[in-house]
């Protein structure tokens, strides 16, 4: 009976003496695999984040040159469909092959929907009719060939001056709406 009782404590006796032998092939086995990170990392899509110099953007409609949009730096973000642009300068072409230029601080060109918005002193130039339109912010729509600005806009002709709370402009039908408080001067004009 008594060798019974001495072999169960040989076998914690070996287990303690070997420890040195077993601890580290067995503690790499037990230890965890991997990383353990509270917060999973969010994937960026590959090939979509980039910066370029001087931009050149053309735009066609069924055969015919509708706009050419050109920055001096551009850059995607977190929408890969969107480009961010600085000192933007765009050509828009209506149906003759007239030339109106805009220029901005910034915009945002939209891939997907064709989208131009133009922010900071936006400045458009008709050289046609020599007119000239301030506003802050700009929306173009390629697909429907309008100009929207939803903000504040001052409108300069040869001895007129129209400024106004919004503006939308249709290059197709060469139509002005300008409306939301709409002040007009006009120089020379006689009251009869």
């Amino acid at each position: 009976m008594k060798f019974h009782r001495n072999i169960i404590w040989l076998v914690p006796l070996c287990i303690i003496i070997t420890y040195p032998l077993w601890s580290i092939p067995v503690g790499n086995f037990l230890s965890p695999r991997g990383s353990f990170d509270p917060a999973p990392k969010k994937e960026k899509a590959e090939g979509h984040d980039f910066n370029m110099d001087k931009v050149k953007i053309l735009q066609n409609q069924q055969g015919q040159k509708t706009a050419v949009i050109r920055a001096q730096r551009a850059r995607t973000g977190e929408d890969p469909n969107l480009l961010i642009m600085e000192l933007v300068s765009a050509d828009l072409f209506d149906a003759a092959g007239n030339i109106t230029t805009v220029l901005a601080n910034t915009g945002q060109y939209s891939t997907a929907s064709k989208m131009l918005t133009l922010s900071g002193d936006v400045v458009i130039n008709k050289t046609v009719d020599k007119q000239f339109l301030y506003t802050d912010l700009l929306l173009y729509n390629s697909d429907q060939r309008t100009v929207n600005c939803p903000g504040k806009t001052r409108l300069e002709a040869e001895q007129a001056q129209i400024d106004g709370g919004s503006l939308h402009y249709d290059i197709k039908s060469q139509t002005y709406v300008i409306d939301k408080g709409v002040t007009c001067i006009i120089d020379g004009f006689i009251k009869p």
